[in-house]
């Protein structure tokens, strides 16, 4: 039997839940239409926490990440202009960290800063509550904090359809 690079115990279950999942309910994570679950989480450079609920009456963007994911490593430089492009007053994105020791997030993005939130789910509760898969995984709130779409993994046609999605929302 071949070893199985492993950084954190969720992580390999996340591959279980993919099997649980797709016997028991949908293929996976939120679908559109669906309220996004609450959370309130603590943020990465403090002690303070946000609630989802704090963000209501804004289109939100929610990426769930780690540093240890390459198509994340790529993703969150991109989504770091894609919240320059609009509007703060109308427009969030909430970059929700999975790794278990917060000095992997804070290593990434000291050559990767962003100046959207990052908060922080080390026990991975609140991804479970989301049904998170495949990392990364994003989702797309409106106003009231229903989802819009979901993303699983990333590619960067995504950037695009992301953008043309928030702009219809804003109108």
């Amino acid at each position: 039997m071949s070893d199985v690079y492993c950084p954190g115990t969720r992580v390999c279950i996340l591959p279980l839940l993919f099997i649980l999942f797709s016997f028991t309910g949908p293929v996976w994570a939120l679908e559109a239409g669906e309220p996004a679950p609450a959370f309130s989480l603590p943020r990465l450079g403090g002690d303070a926490a946000l609630a989802l609920a704090d963000l209501k009456g804004k289109i939100v963007y929610v990426d769930f990440w780690a540093s240890w994911c390459g198509p994340c490593r790529k993703s969150l430089p991109l989504y770091e202009e894609m919240q320059a492009g609009f509007p703060a007053s109308q427009f969030r994105i909430i970059a929700i960290n999975l790794d278990e020791d917060r000095e992997d997030a804070l290593h990434f993005l000291e050559s990767n800063p962003v100046s959207y939130t990052i908060l922080l789910d080390p026990e991975g509760v609140t991804a479970s509550q989301w049904r998170i898969q495949v990392m990364p995984s994003s989702f797309l709130l409106d106003t009231d904090g229903a989802v819009v779409k979901a993303w699983a993994g990333f590619e960067l046609s995504h950037i695009e359809e992301i953008e043309n999605e928030i702009r219809a929302l804003l109108h």
